[in-house]
């Protein structure tokens, strides 16, 4: 009998995305304004700034969208031909664009909600929810500056167009998750396991977890972390100094839940051998990856929407191999203009 052919779900995420206060805990609370100071990554200083601050939500729509373009994205080139991805590419609102290649993607609300987690994809309010969401990240921008030349650039973290009609969208990435993307540094962040989580500190300390420890390996080299370690990987230093004695024990207890609820939650995705993870009554957690992202039989790469038959693919489509992808002559990979919408 003949073995399924079956490929991992993951978003291949770029780790500057996973910045202490770009994303925090938002839930019944007051969004302030986004600002995450430039900080040292690789030659570069990295940092973002936006109107409104980006919660777990927002994180998960981000990391669907990613998930998305990493399977059957299509690329803008520097002089894009079609009039939408002209428009994807004009709303990125470069500060000094240098032509890089953007991936991009015509989807649907109700995909992208699926695939961040949302069981209640066709209902109003999680449309509005999601909206929101592409709402302020398109409004946030990140910022790379070069001290060697002296370029300091920014654009926004996405751009799209929506049909309010149809629930369909075209939607663009910006350079650095593009990068991630096609062939540049990245983290692999299982949607899978994400869903399973319900509480926004599980999810966003999962996800700083997937960008500090690679696949089999330990948190620290085996050394662990303590809660106050981790506690500014969710809410994010300024804001975690900036706590009271009493509420910072609240969240050291909201830390331990979380780390439980991964634990317990993702278990049952690799046969019982989840996150492996202990804590001492002293606040050191032990936390140790599995060396297998969770894998789902099928012809194609699955995504959490494609296990439920959200959206077709027609027949003759192939996702596509980022590991054998070189360029040849043109330094953009399968330039595809996206379709105006209808």
């Amino acid at each position: 009998m003949p073995q399924p052919h079956i490929r991992p779900a993951y978003a291949r995420f770029d780790p500057a995305h996973t910045f202490d206060g770009l994303f925090v805990p938002t839930k019944g609370k007051k969004r302030g304004r986004l600002f995450v100071e430039p900080r040292h990554f690789g030659k570069l200083e990295v940092g973002f700034q936006g109107f409104e601050q980006l919660g777990a939500d927002d994180q998960s729509i981000l990391l669907a969208l990613t998930a998305q373009l990493g399977i059957d994205g299509l690329v803008i080139d520097a002089a894009p031909a079609g009039p939408m991805s002209r428009q994807l590419r004009f709303a990125l609102d470069f500060r000094q664009d240098d032509g890089a290649p953007l991936l991009s993607k015509r989807t649907s609300l109700r995909s992208l909600l699926i695939d961040a987690g949302y069981k209640d994809p066709e209902s109003g309010a999680a449309l509005a929810r999601a909206k929101e969401s592409l709402n302020r990240l398109r409004a946030a921008q990140i910022r790379e500056i070069d001290r060697e030349t002296g370029w300091d650039r920014a654009c926004n973290l996405i751009s799209v167009s929506f049909n309010h009609k149809t629930g369909e969208i075209f939607v663009a990435a910006n350079p650095r998750l593009t990068g991630a993307v096609f062939r540049g540094q990245h983290v692999k962040v299982s949607l899978f396991e994400r869903n399973e989580l319900e509480s926004e500190v599980a999810k966003l300390l999962h996800c700083w977890l997937c960008s500090n420890i690679r696949l089999g390996r330990a948190l620290g080299n085996g050394n662990g972390a303590h809660l106050d370690t981790l506690a500014p990987h969710v809410w994010g230093r300024s804001a975690w100094d900036g706590f009271s004695k009493q509420s910072r024990s609240q969240k050291r207890g909201q830390l331990r839940t979380a780390l439980k609820e991964i634990a317990e939650r993702t278990r049952g995705l690799q046969g019982g051998m989840g996150w492996a993870i202990d804590l001492t009554s002293a606040g050191l957690a032990m936390v140790s990856r599995p060396k297998e992202l969770p894998f789902l039989e099928g012809q194609h790469a699955m995504r959490p929407s494609d296990s439920v038959r959200s959206r077709s693919m027609p027949p003759e489509t192939q996702p596509l191999d980022w590991q054998d992808w070189t360029p040849t002559g043109s330094t953009h990979p399968r330039p595809n203009p996206l379709p105006s919408p209808a």
